[in-house]
């Protein structure tokens, strides 16, 4: 179970960390792999968006802090990230390698 959200549970009690972890779903389509992520509340001059190996880093500055790295499950060529983001919702698509 993916556990999703800000709020975390601890021996102590309940801690409410400033950075959440944004929703995503990752898609294995014929020649791109496509990732769509929810990110409300979030302006598109926020995201930063960086690929290492297969590793993908997502994260947002300002008010609403969001982070996330997501294994991709195949190899992706960086240089062919298309980013769309509207009402909330990015979408990221990358070719394979």
């Amino acid at each position: 179970m993916d556990h999703f959200g800000n709020i975390r549970t601890t021996d102590e009690g309940p801690i409410v960390a400033e950075v959440r972890e944004p929703l995503v779903d990752t898609f294995d389509e014929e020649e791109e792999i496509v990732i769509v992520a929810e990110l409300p509340g979030v302006d598109e001059d926020e995201i930063r968006v960086e690929i290492q190996d297969d590793i993908l880093s997502l994260e947002t500055t300002g008010d609403r802090k969001y982070a996330k790295e997501i294994l991709l499950p195949k190899a992706v060529d960086a240089t062919t990230l298309q980013k769309t983001y509207k009402n909330g919702i990015l979408e990221l698509r990358l070719r394979k390698a």
